[in-house]
């Protein structure tokens, strides 16, 4: 397996700069704050995170080789974010100890992973980062008020490298929307506003998208639409292609992955990488072998070309990497195990919708495999 990291690809609000317009808002770091991670049990979990407004936990495997060298990465980040003024509470959960609360908040792995939490609840606010200067960050991208307050566009430029800039009144309908909007995507884009009498609302970020103005409707389901497309990384969407799986790229991957009507195997493979070589005839061969069963759709991305719109459920730190969403759903289950199509068509018999499961078997009933077929050598994931 082809292992990559997930930290350069998380899009970053504002470089250095943006830590200064920040530590302007931080308050002064409490002295009892601890300068370590809290650890936390099924017992203590639900009080800690209940008592204090924003609290990052860590959920880890000890047994995993590396873990010595991410827990020390952790402890430098806490000490980074104390000494800039940050007091949010930092804890861990074992997930070999706390398997409960593993599979309550964090299903499906990868670990060690981190998971904000805001208020008690959890948040869509889950990253596999681990160097120190990422998780910083994302401490600081996150310990703050969702819309920041600016004097101009100009101001806005030099503080951050993207943002939405909004000038619109504070009591209007749009500043409201902003809030909503603004509060999922904190660790990803800057919501900057100024106080005016219309209604201007702009993408600010060097390329094709700046400048570009939001003319939707006043609706946070709109501009929620119009933000993640300025943020998705994509190819051009493809042309008509030979393969039986169907090529999602960034700008298609809601329409064609998060569908109402099909459960979906998605695909996350890099062409460079031998692992994802090895295993694409398997996976062509699956979509050919369920091509009759319209309630099922096989689809692969290159996910060293596209980005996720929804890295909230959507993540992967290894290729290839292979999801599988049900029909009416937004969150995917992740493969583990040999891959082989049997395997592959068990984990749709488990995890799939009942009409495609029952629609599943009929098809592979009907079909007359020729005996002696050789199966696929099975291999991990």
């Amino acid at each position: 397996m082809a292992w990559r990291s997930t930290a350069g690809a998380l899009p970053r609000v504002g470089a250095p700069c943006l830590w200064l317009t920040l530590l302007l808002a931080l308050p002064a770091a409490d002295g009892r704050i601890g300068m370590l991670a809290t650890e936390l049990t099924s017992s203590s979990f639900s009080d800690f995170v209940k008592k204090s407004d924003r609290v990052l936990v860590d959920f880890y495997n000890p047994s995993d080789p590396q873990w010595s060298e991410m827990n020390l990465e952790l402890q430098n980040a806490i000490r980074e974010v104390r000494n800039v003024g940050s007091a949010v509470q930092i804890a861990k959960v074992n997930i070999n100890a706390e398997d409960a609360l593993a599979k309550q908040y964090v299903p499906n792995g990868p670990y060690p992973q981190l998971m904000w939490f805001q208020h008690g609840e959890s948040t869509q606010y889950h990253r596999m980062l681990r160097k120190t200067k990422n998780v910083v960050d994302f401490v600081l991208a996150l310990d703050r008020d969702p819309i920041q307050a600016f004097d101009s566009e100009a101001d806005v430029r030099k503080s951050v490298n993207r943002a939405v800039w909004a000038q619109v009144p504070k009591a209007s309908p749009m500043y409201k929307m902003l809030e909503v909007v603004a509060l999922k995507h904190m660790d990803t884009v800057e919501f900057a506003f100024k106080e005016a009498s219309g209604s201007d609302v702009r993408w600010l970020e060097e390329g094709e998208f700046d400048n570009a103005k939001y003319e939707g409707e006043v609706s946070t389901e709109a501009l929620e639409k119009w933000v993640r497309a300025h943020l998705i990384r994509s190819e051009p969407v493809p042309e008509p292609q030979e393969g039986d799986s169907i090529p999602v790229v960034g700008q298609t991957f809601e329409e064609l992955v998060l569908r109402e009507d099909k459960d979906v195997f998605l695909l996350i493979y890099a062409p460079w990488c031998g692992f994802s070589r090895k295993f694409m005839p398997t996976f062509e061969a699956l979509a050919r072998r369920v091509s009759h069963v319209t309630s099922l759709a096989v689809a692969k991305m290159d996910g060293d070309r596209n980005g996720s719109p929804y890295p909230e459920d959507f993540s992967w730190n290894a290729y290839p990497t292979v999801f599988f969403v049900k029909a009416g759903t937004r969150r995917p289950v992740v493969f583990h195990g040999n891959r082989t199509e049997a395997r592959l068509l068990d984990f749709a018999r488990e995890h799939g919708s009942r009409l495609m499961v029952q629609e599943l078997d009929a098809s592979l009933n009907r079909s007359q495999k020729a005996e002696g077929d050789a199966a696929p050598d099975e291999w991990e994931l």
